[in-house]
């Protein structure tokens, strides 16, 4: 793809194959796994344990969230921000939300051929960053945006832009998100460009959650490290290298899924 950005789609996809077929108790994508054969295979060959389990945990706790957020309202949007090859649609069945899929118009393209399309799926061909395709969802409901593995590609200046301009048109909206440190986003990068140099670079991290905070004028309704469920549920089922990784993750608070409510 010409975007770098785009061509980094494949990793969490075939994080979510790997985590679904190695650990069902802890994610299912069925989806995701029966199209596994869509995936060029340096992207299943590369990574760790602990790369593959890290990069899906992402998706098991927003995945908690959403369900969350359709409990508590009902009919709602739900927004993926860069949603890549997401299967989330299929994973959590609710016919309450309408699941947006927004991403660049090569993507949605990739999306159409590889990827089947559930019935309350709407696809936008387009750069999260614009307002345009604000004007496609429905404002009349609740609205949860998500960005897994997507902000980190920017800069902050960009993505307190973004926020600002979702606080404007969706003022009772929420957002969830991953980020990581600045230490986390040099692993990250190198962990990347281990899939050659078409990969894009990593830029925005957060150190300190409150800073953000008062910069996006939001308010923080979650901060959750990475695998506190990932340790109870797998266990002794990884390896050690992986169990340390996630402990040294979630003890520091390298990487962080964050919740916040897009109003002060």
């Amino acid at each position: 793809m010409e975007n770098k950005i785009a061509n980094t789609l494949f990793i969490p996809f075939a994080a979510r194959v790997f985590a679904a077929a190695c650990f069902p108790e802890y994610f299912n994508d069925p989806v995701a796994v029966q199209l596994k054969n869509k995936i060029p295979p340096k992207f299943l060959k590369i990574s760790s344990q602990y790369e593959m389990i890290a990069s899906a945990a992402r998706y098991y706790i927003s995945d908690k969230v959403i369900m969350e957020f359709i409990d508590k309202y009902g009919k709602c949007n739900i927004v993926n921000l860069g949603a890549g090859l997401e299967t989330v649609a299929f994973r959590i069945h609710n016919p309450n939300a309408v699941f947006y899929q927004i991403d660049l118009p090569e993507v949605i393209q990739l999306r159409e051929e590889i990827l089947p399309k559930n019935n309350n799926e709407v696809f936008i061909a387009d750069s999260i960053f614009t307002t345009e395709w604000y004007d496609q969802i429905d404002k009349r409901k609740p609205t949860l945006f998500v960005a897994n593995g997507v902000l980190m590609y920017f800069h902050e200046k960009e993505i307190l832009q973004l926020i600002g301009n979702l606080k404007q048109y969706f003022p009772k909206s929420e957002l969830i998100f991953d980020a990581t440190t600045r230490f986390g986003i040099r692993c990250a990068n190198f962990y990347v460009s281990r899939f050659g140099g078409e990969m894009a670079k990593m830029y925005f991290y957060i150190n300190h959650i409150d800073k953000f905070i008062q910069k996006s004028q939001t308010r923080l309704l979650n901060a959750q490290t990475f695998f506190i469920d990932a340790r109870r549920i797998l266990g002794k089922k990884v390896n050690l290298i992986t169990k340390f990784n996630m402990w040294l993750v979630d003890t520091f608070h390298l990487s962080n899924m964050v919740h916040l409510a897009l109003s002060k």
